[in-house]
């Protein structure tokens, strides 16, 4: 499971990428090395209380946003925590019937 700093990472790196940003335009513009830059952006460190004002201001999103991590969950994890190889049947049958609810809403 992901720590605090990788997956604040990952969402800096997905809001970035979002707004069509590399890495290099996004560190200029928040007044980091981008070697610091991508050292965030893999969770290997953390921000500064003034490195993440800006990093709000310059991506245009509220400081909080950047720690709601489970609005952000990429297509390998969707996978991942679909699959049912460990789940007994009962489970399976229980996912079954809440995903049928959810498409015939």
């Amino acid at each position: 499971m992901d720590d605090l700093r990788t997956k604040f990472g990952k969402r800096v790196k997905a809001i970035r990428q979002k707004r069509k940003l590399s890495q290099e335009e996004l560190a200029e513009r928040v007044e980091i090395a981008v070697t610091n830059m991508g050292k965030i952006e893999r969770g290997e460190s953390f921000v500064t209380a003034v490195t993440l004002e800006k990093l709000a201001n310059v991506l245009g999103v509220k400081v909080q946003d950047f720690f709601k991590f489970d609005m952000f969950v990429s297509v390998d994890e969707m996978k991942a925590d679909l699959n049912t190889d460990n789940m007994t049947e009962d489970e399976i049958k229980q996912l079954y019937k809440f995903y049928k609810l959810y498409i015939n809403y």
